[in-house]
């Protein structure tokens, strides 16, 4: 039998859609090509259902359509060396606009999230991927391999090389990564108003393994692009 027709789509969309999700935001800047990316996943998904016949795990399949999609939207945005970044995050302190239509904290978040998506992209379209399929969505790096395609060893060195570039930079210019640091970005006097520092500590100390990506997906509330039309 079809592995694809034993599992309801919309059950597999109720389980993958806030990761996929996850991915394409974290991948795309833009926060509407993010979901352009999340919706033709899933109508990849749902167009190729009938045909899967289970020759891979059936969330590698997902992902791997995920991963062609979010490359896609994303490789038509710009890169940032950390030069950059670091000029546009010790600009003018930021403040809450007037015109925002949500509560304070959780604009705050929300900001602290888009930040640290534009922060990844000083990692090409290839590590990022695979930096978030090993630290957020936490797949085996023989998956990751598979998914793209390369030796798996050479995708270990990948997410070794993204961690240690990310963990360099975001030690000295986010406190929500190290608390303790001397980062001065526009932010910070937002972000401790709430005391997300905190937060994040506390959620280092309850979840294994926990970095500033995964730890950021949790404090926001989970979106799943196509929740809606199912419904």
């Amino acid at each position: 039998m079809r592995r694809g027709k034993t599992v309801p789509f919309e059950r597999i969309v109720s389980e993958y859609g806030p990761m996929v999700t996850s991915i394409c935001r974290r991948m795309i800047q833009n926060e509407e090509d993010a979901r352009d990316a999340a919706q033709e996943v899933w109508m990849a998904v749902f167009q190729g259902l009938p045909g899967f016949r289970g020759d891979a795990k059936l969330s590698t399949w997902i992902y791997s359509v995920t991963c062609r999609s979010a490359m896609r939207f994303a490789a038509k945005e710009r890169m940032y060396t950390t030069r950059f970044l670091r000029q546009f995050l010790h600009g003018d302190p930021l403040e809450i606009p007037v015109e925002v239509d949500m509560d304070k904290d959780l604009w705050i978040r929300h900001m602290c999230d888009r930040c640290l998506t534009g922060i990844a992209r000083c990692l090409d379209c290839e590590t990022r991927i695979a930096y978030f399929f090993r630290d957020m969505v936490e797949l085996a790096y023989d998956e990751i391999a598979e998914i793209l395609d390369k030796d798996p060893a050479a995708v270990r060195q990948m997410v070794s090389r993204a961690r240690r570039k990310l963990k360099n930079f975001l030690k000295d210019e986010c406190s929500l990564h190290n608390p303790e640091g001397t980062c001065q970005c526009r932010m910070k006097h937002l972000v401790e108003e709430i005391d997300l520092p905190d937060e994040y500590r506390k959620m280092r100390t309850l979840v294994a393994r926990a970095n500033v990506y995964k730890e950021s997906r949790k404090v926001l509330p989970q979106k799943n692009y196509w929740e809606n039309i199912l419904n």
